[in-house]
């Protein structure tokens, strides 16, 4: 008998959640005998970008590294294949929120999520890295993974408080070394490290400049790189002008503001050299300031800030959509470009900002040529890479 439910294989779809040009979101359920049934979040490729050879290989090369990874701070994606032409990847379902759709709802009500989030937002995510950095693939190689997307958009917060990290989609890792592109930057432009924007070679410690970037902005309630053209983002992102924390709120911590800054140092070497010594720093001072874990704190203020719609259903916690509408391969048709996704374009007051920070004028001393050059490169990359904004 029709019972009038679509099925996509062995999944029962419920709803679609989000759709980009080249892929849908879609929440499902695996359902067995005795009333058993299990919610998941399917990625769904559509069937004419299953024919394309780039993107077949940049899916199943996110599928191959995201099946060694087993983190309580990860997203699990547990299920890889192909049906009827689509390919698709079944993740688990996170009730709650990225950590972007909840900076913007802070911001537009004047409610900085401060400090306190910020620091057990990075403990959560610097122990995921920590993991993926250090994996190693069966054999005992080493997996050599940089994640190249830390951003808000990828980092999901449920309802629990619970923090993990998202889309490994562009992954740089020995899974697919072979296949890098020299020439085309991969990423967010407001996240990327110094090394990242100017196409440059980039380890594990970029990843470490990135989550930076993202602990910057939660505790000042401040966009560091972000500007009101994607070339102006380009600009400041290579120049790397960290502004102090304290220079927005006089009390800032010193202890937490000494964190921030050793990560978002212009040179790797400058850096913290892993993301476990990072975690560490961070639970040296979440300790010196007698803070618990903020798990309920975070619960609560996801709830406040992005309570459910008024039937009652909890939210899905959804990456920017950035491997969903995917970075798109040379020649794949019907998708526009478009600015690289990421927290939206409004300030701490809920406006546009008044005006994009100019770069030097040419002749200048000290003009940045190089930085320049690099930053126009870095521009072509979106037209083979291109991102939907959440």
């Amino acid at each position: 008998m029709d019972t009038g439910e679509s099925y996509f294989g062995k999944y029962r779809i419920l709803q679609q959640l989000a759709s980009g040009g080249m892929a849908h979101l879609l929440l499902a359920s695996i359902d067995g005998p005795d009333g058993f049934s299990k919610p998941c979040v399917v990625k769904r490729i559509l069937p004419e970008y299953a024919n394309l050879e780039a993107f077949s290989r940049m899916f199943a090369d996110e599928a191959k590294v995201a099946a060694l990874l087993t983190h309580p701070n990860i997203v699990q994606v547990f299920d890889f294949g192909k049906i009827d032409g689509q390919y698709y990847l079944a993740m688990e379902w996170i009730q709650g929120q990225s950590l972007d759709r909840v900076l913007r709802h802070a911001w537009k009500g004047a409610f900085p999520l401060g400090p306190r989030v910020a620091v057990d937002v990075g403990l959560a995510i610097s122990d995921a890295l920590a993991y993926a950095h250090a994996k190693t693939l069966p054999d005992g190689t080493p997996l050599k993974l940089v994640h190249r997307d830390v951003t808000p958009g990828n980092v999901l917060v449920s309802r629990d408080g619970i923090v993990k990290l998202a889309d490994f989609g562009i992954v740089k890792s020995s899974v697919n070394l072979e296949r890098t592109v020299t020439g085309v930057v991969k990423g967010k432009y407001p996240y990327m490290s110094p090394e990242q924007i100017t196409n440059r070679e980039l380890d594990h410690r970029s990843d470490l400049y990135s989550l930076g970037i993202v602990l910057y902005e939660a505790s000042t309630g401040k966009r560091l790189y972000k500007r009101d053209t994607v070339e102006a983002t380009i600009m400041a992102a290579s120049q790397a002008h960290v502004p102090p924390p304290s220079e927005h709120n006089p009390d800032f911590p010193p202890g937490l503001e000494r964190i921030l800054l050793k990560l978002l140092q212009r040179e790797p070497d400058a850096r913290y050299q892993s993301a476990r010594e990072l975690h560490v720093d961070l639970e040296k001072f979440r300790a010196s300031q007698n803070w618990t874990s903020g798990g309920r704190e975070l619960a609560m203020l996801v709830t406040k800030l992005c309570p459910p719609d008024p039937s009652g259903q909890m939210p899905t916690a959804l990456p920017a959509f950035g491997s969903a509408s995917t970075r798109t391969p040379s020649g794949a048709p019907g998708v526009k470009p478009h600015e690289s996704s990421g927290l939206s374009r409004l300030t701490p007051s809920g406006t546009l900002p008044t005006q994009a920070q100019p770069p030097p004028t040419p002749g200048a001393a000290g003009f940045p040529w190089g930085i320049a050059v690099a930053a126009g490169v870095s521009a072509l990359g979106t037209a083979l890479f291109w991102y939907f904004a959440a």
